[in-house]
């Protein structure tokens, strides 16, 4: 006889297809429904889905539930943590995994208790890197739904990473809802049987519970009902760390390591890593300022005696942690709740930016008289570096000197005159008074955690200018732009790469979860021949700019018709900077169009098998091909495995002769593409203009979201200005 251990539970996603303030109100009353039930004792447990952003919300408004929450979390009775938010794991950076957790941790050890179980059990994916961050907080087991390959279908096995950390994991492959047929259906029996394919473990995990459900009052009279038409299986009530305890007495599990992304037991939703890229280029921007900048900057602060603020720290990882959230970061949500998404983000980076910009004067006013410009150097590793600045001053012309008052060399990248003048309703009796605003770059060696000065002084003569030429080098690279192709040197090896960055633009017929091509496709290789180019070569930093408009179809109707009719300006702009082995890129592109993916493509040497990018704290090796991208229908995938892949910030392809990198700030998504899998595609947006479709071309059957009607959601479409910038570099090592 299996013992099933039955887990009462609710999933609640903070905000979705409905927004944060909705479900407020509805998790406020779900919770009055929850504490009566364990104070009647209708129920031993519950367990409130194991993230405190609802918990969080809840007390803000309901701060006298918080005795009464503390007495059953102490009691082990409701199980809260250790989530802040249910994270997506294949975009998140380490550091972010790391500060949700913490928070999750804190919040819950102040109710009384953590639940210290990894409990995921809707992210779309499981990151290889799961087992090494569990077992850094003492959490030695985890639950999760999706993402399970079809060859590795055990239901509870040990997760080990790539250091050896372990995990026991159970794959809850029917659902986090399968014990609702326990309450709403009469044949336990068939339910069980079910639950315990795949194993042969004594115990058996069934989690009763779903999206927004009510509590079931009536869970013990059902698991009398169950138990007594049953000769198989004993039912009692638990939770999931005496499930784990349980279980790990178990002799015969399997071991398996590495990510699951498979689509085997559930969707998995590929295409998230690219909805909403405004979103992702907005947080990922977020979460570099506080790691590389405000919290370092903070350090140094207190080393001076400048009070930390920890709790504005706290609340800026807050609005970031909310951002990691499994639908929130996918961006597959109302455009509403996109909507608070993106405002949480922004006034997050106003605060991040503030804090920073305070330090920074308050910093620099201790420094001698003599100097006015300032740099700092908020890293653990000395730094020889352009840095750039914006200066004001008099007059156009003026010189920097550093500490020791020699001259210092510096190149002016944009100069423009401004007028401050007070104003008056008739602008003839305004006294102007003009300034010049200028961003320069300048050379900087600067130990670690350390700063450098100079004095700006009013000067009569002109720094020298840089060159215009549609030629640039470095010490790395030459770039040419000549009779419409653009070559790539590297000075390194002297190769020559002819047309090395090009884009595409193709249909897309999904929805906010999952890129898929248009029924009545027409991909379109967009090419940098037709731009007009202009270029500057600097001693420090050099740039080509190209400025031209791509002919798209305006919308799905326009590309099935094979009709180009709306213009699609762009700019980008391609930089070297003295000693990088970076090629620095800005992208911006005023989209026009509706219902398609714009593609950067570098074009390499490499024909590749495997594709690399990073992960939270390691490396992943992945297939350029799925090996299940034939038969998936025949095993009964939910969706094609396309061979779509996350990055976090960087994807790479490389042989034993050179390496291709792209390094990205917000890009999430990339694909080893062309006939000898030799050229590199990262997603740089793609719109859509529904939550959710049926029958897409690569994913059958339901709608994801809602199935039963369509949400609009315009603003996923990103009409309108969408800027990019990132990196690549070539390497022979």
């Amino acid at each position: 006889m299996q013992k099933v251990h039955v887990i009462a539970h609710t999933h609640w996603d903070f905000e979705w297809y409905f927004t944060r303030q909705q479900a407020r109100v509805q998790f406020a009353y779900h919770m009055a429904e929850v504490l009566q039930a364990l104070a009647d004792n209708q129920l031993d447990s519950y367990l409130l889905d194991g993230q405190l952003a609802i918990v969080d919300d809840y007390l803000q408004t309901n701060p006298d539930k918080r005795a009464a929450m503390m007495r059953f979390v102490k009691a082990r009775r409701l199980f809260i943590g250790p989530w802040y938010t249910q994270i997506d794991e294949m975009v998140t950076s380490g550091e972010a995994i790391v500060r949700n957790l913490q928070l999750g941790h804190k919040l819950a050890a102040d109710l009384g208790g953590i639940m210290k179980v990894g409990y995921l059990p809707d992210s779309f994916g499981q990151g290889q890197d799961m087992p090494k961050i569990y077992q850094g907080f003492d959490i030695t087991a985890t639950v999760f739904w999706r993402g399970m390959p079809h060859e590795k279908n055990a239901r509870y096995f040990y997760w080990t990473a790539s250091d050896g950390s372990k995990v026991l994991a159970a794959n809850i492959k029917n659902g986090y809802y399968a014990g609702v047929d326990l309450i709403e259906n009469d044949d336990a029996a068939a339910l069980l049987h079910r639950i315990a394919t795949d194993t042969q473990a004594h115990d058996l995990a069934l989690p009763v519970g779903g999206d927004q459900r009510a509590v079931d009052f009536n869970l013990k009279d059902r698991l009398q009902y169950a138990n007594q038409q049953t000769s198989d299986f004993e039912l009692v009530e638990d939770n999931y760390p005496d499930f784990f305890k349980a279980l790990s007495t178990s002799s015969d599990l399997p071991t398996y390591q590495g990510e699951f992304i498979d689509p085997s037991a559930s969707k998995i939703h590929r295409g998230i890593y690219s909805s909403r890229a405004d979103l992702k280029h907005l947080y990922d921007r977020l979460e570099h300022l506080m790691v590389d900048v405000v919290e370092p900057m903070m350090v140094i602060a207190a080393h001076q005696g400048i009070e930390a603020q920890d709790g504005m720290v706290a609340h800026i990882w807050r609005a970031i942690a909310r951002g990691q959230a499994h639908d929130s970061s996918g961006g597959c949500n109302s455009d509403a709740t996109n909507q608070d998404i993106y405002q949480r983000s922004v006034e997050a980076l106003q605060l991040a930016e503030s804090v920073r910009d305070y330090l920074l004067r308050k910093l620099a006013s201790g420094a001698p008289a003599s100097l006015n410009v300032f740099f700092w150097n908020p890293t653990v590793r000395p730094v020889h570096q352009n840095g750039e600045i914006t200066l004001a001053t008099r007059g156009k012309h003026f010189s920097l000197k550093d500490e020791n008052g020699e001259v210092v060399t510096y190149e002016i990248l944009k100069q423009v005159k401004v007028d401050n003048a007070v104003l008056r309703r008739d602008p003839a009796q305004e006294k102007p008074d003009v300034y010049y605003r200028t961003t320069i770059v300048v050379p900087l060696t600067m130990k670690a955690m350390d700063w450098v000065g100079f004095t700006l002084e009013e000067a009569s003569q002109c720094v020298a200018n840089r060159q215009p030429s549609t030629t640039i080098s470095n010490a790395y690279y030459t770039l040419t732009f000549d009779k419409g192709q653009l070559v790539l040197v590297d000075r390194r090896t002297k190769q020559s790469f002819v047309n090395p960055i090009h884009f595409d633009d193709g249909g897309d017929e999904g929805d906010t979860y999952d890129y898929s091509p248009a029924f009545q496709d027409w991909l379109l290789d967009l090419t940098l021949a037709e731009a007009e180019v202009t270029g500057q070569q600097g001693k420090l930093v050099s740039e080509l700019v190209f400025r031209g408009q791509w002919q798209l179809p305006s919308d799905l109707a326009q590309r099935a018709a094979k009709k180009a009719s709306v213009e699609m300006p762009y700019v980008l702009v391609l930089k070297l900077a003295a000693d990088d082995p970076v090629i620095h890129f800005e992208f911006t592109v005023e989209n026009t169009v509706c219902d398609h993916r714009l593609r950067l493509i570098l074009k390499t040497p490499v024909q590749a098998q495997t594709s690399f990018a990073d992960t939270p704290f390691g490396i992943a090796a992945r297939p350029v091909i799925d090996p299940h991208l034939k038969d998936w229908r025949a095993i009964g995938y939910h969706e094609e495995p396309t061979a779509l892949r996350p990055l976090i910030h960087f994807a790479n392809t490389h042989d034993d002769k050179t390496s291709w990198t792209f390094l990205g700030l917000g890009e999430k998504e990339f694909q080893l593409i062309g006939d000898q899998f030799d050229q590199l595609a990262v997603t740089m947006f793609r719109g859509v203009g529904y939550l959710g479709r049926p029958d897409l071309k690569r994913r059958p059957g339901d709608a994801s979201g809602l199935q039963t009607k369509y949400v609009s959601t315009l603003d996923s479409q990103l009409l309108g200005t969408r800027q990019m910038q990132g990196g690549i570099c070539l390497d022979a090592d």
